[in-house]
C-alpha cells in the first residue's frame, strides 16, 4: 500500500510539508476554509508530492448541485490503462453535501483504494456539518486541514516568515508597509512579494526597497491619501485625489482603501471609550510610525460618536459610487474625504 501516513490527523496548513516528508502520503485530505491562497498551495503540495511518487494520473470533479455522487465511485474502481497510481481531487467549493454526497463519502472513507489519494477542498466548513457522518469518517480516514485567514495583526509576520523561504529578510517596517497595502488579501501579498524578490536582488530588504517597488503604483498613492485625509492635510488630499483621477484610478478602489482603515480606526475609537488607553489599543495593530501619527490625529479631531456619524454617511457615498443612487463619484468622493480630513465644507469648495 502506498499509505505511510497516520490518518486521522488534524493539521494546520504549515504543518503539511513536514508530515509529507516525514508520514508520506494519506488516503485522504480534507482542506477546507476561505482563504484562497493557502487552500491553494495546500492543494498544490499534496499534488506535488504525489507527482513525485509516481501519481501520474489526476481526475478532477467539481461538485455542483445536480453532481452525480457516483463518478467517486467509478474513479475509485476503474483500472487505469495509464497508471495504477491515481490521484483524486474532489473540489466542494461551498456546495453541500447532501444525502446523496453523504453515503458515498462514507462508503470511499470506509475502505479508501490502496493506489489512490483523494484529495477534497472546500470552503469553510460550519459546526453543523463537522457533525455529519460523512465528516466523521473522513476524519477518522484522512487528514483534516483548516486553513484560517491571517489576522491583519499577523501579517506583517506572515510577510517575514514568507520571505525567509526565499532566502531574505525584510524589516518589520517594510513589512507591516506590505501588510498595509494589500489590507488582508493573501493572494495580493504573494504578488508583491514575488515583485519584491524578483526587482530586489539582495537578501535584506527595507523600507526604501519596497517604496522604490511600488512607487509609481497607483496604489501606493492611495496609500498615502489615506495618510493625508487622517492626517488632516486637506489641499494635499485635494491634489492628490486630483492626481490619482488624472491617472484613471477608479473612485471605488480608493473609497475601498479608505473604508478598510476607517472601519479599523472606528474600531479602535469603541475599544477606547471602553477603557482602554489609546497607546495600548493602537500598540495592538503594529502600525507604521507614519500611519500611527495620521490615526492619532483622527481620533484627536473626532468623538466616537462623529466617527460612527461619518460611517453612516459612507454608505450614501457606497451607493453612488456603485451606482445604485444618482450623483457624481468624483465629487462624492471628495466630498467624504475632506469631512473626514476636517475641512469646513462650506469655506472649502474652492478646493473643488
Amino acid at each position: 500500500s502506498q499509505h505511510k501516513a497516520v490518518s486521522g490527523m488534524r493539521l494546520k496548513a504549515e504543518q503539511l510539508g513536514s508530515s509529507l516528508k516525514h508520514s508520506g502520503l494519506a488516503p485522504i485530505y480534507y482542506i477546507s476554509g476561505d482563504e484562497p491562497l493557502q487552500l491553494l498551495e495546500a492543494e498544490d503540495e499534496v499534488r506535488r508530492y504525489a507527482r513525485n511518487q509516481g501519481f501520474e494520473e489526476r481526475i478532477v470533479m467539481s461538485v455542483s448541485k445536480d453532481f452525480d455522487w457516483n463518478q467517486l465511485k467509478d474513479a475509485s474502481a476503474n483500472l487505469s490503462l495509464f497508471s495504477s497510481k491515481r490521484l483524486i481531487e474532489l473540489r466542494l467549493g461551498d456546495v453541500k453535501v447532501g444525502t446523496e454526497g453523504s453515503p458515498a463519502l462514507v462508503e470511499y472513507a470506509g475502505q479508501p483504494p490502496a493506489d489512490h489519494v483523494l484529495v477534497i477542498t472546500s470552503a469553510k466548513i460550519d459546526s453543523q456539518s463537522q457533525k455529519s457522518r460523512w465528516f466523521k469518517a473522513l476524519d477518522q480516514a484522512g487528514i483534516m486541514i483548516q486553513v484560517w485567514d491571517v489576522n491583519p495583526d499577523e501579517l506583517p509576520n506572515w510577510v517575514q516568515q514568507r520571505l525567509l523561504r526565499e532566502g531574505k529578510q525584510i524589516s518589520p517596517d517594510a513589512a507591516r508597509l506590505i501588510a498595509e497595502r494589500v489590507e488582508g488579501n493573501l493572494l495580493a501579498a504573494r504578488q508583491e512579494l514575488d515583485k519584491l524578490c524578483l526587482l530586489v536582488e539582495k537578501t535584506n530588504i527595507e523600507l526604501d526597497d519596497v517604496l522604490a517597488v511600488v512607487a509609481d503604483s497607483t496604489h501606493y498613492n492611495v496609500f498615502i491619501l489615506v495618510e493625508d485625509v487622517f492626517s488632516g492635510h486637506i489641499v494635499r488630499t485635494m491634489r492628490m485625489l486630483n492626481g490619482l483621477q488624472k491617472e484613471g484610478a477608479v473612485p471605488l478602489a480608493i473609497f475601498g482603501a479608505l473604508m478598510w482603515e476607517f472601519r479599523r480606526v472606528c474600531s479602535m475609537a469603541f475599544q477606547i471609550e471602553t477603557g482602554m488607553p489609546r497607546e495600548k489599543v493602537l500598540a495592538g495593530y503594529h502600525l507604521r510610525a507614519e500611519r500611527n501619527k495620521a490615526i492619532n490625529r483622527l481620533l484627536d479631531r473626532y468623538s466616537t460618536g462623529r466617527l460612527q456619524m461619518l460611517l453612516t454617511s459612507a454608505m450614501r457615498v457606497d451607493r453612488i459610487l456603485k451606482g445604485a443612487q444618482k450623483g457624481n463619484s468624483w465629487d462624492e468622493l471628495a466630498w467624504f474625504l475632506l469631512r473626514i480630513a476636517g475641512a469646513d465644507i462650506q469655506k472649502n469648495l474652492s478646493l473643488m
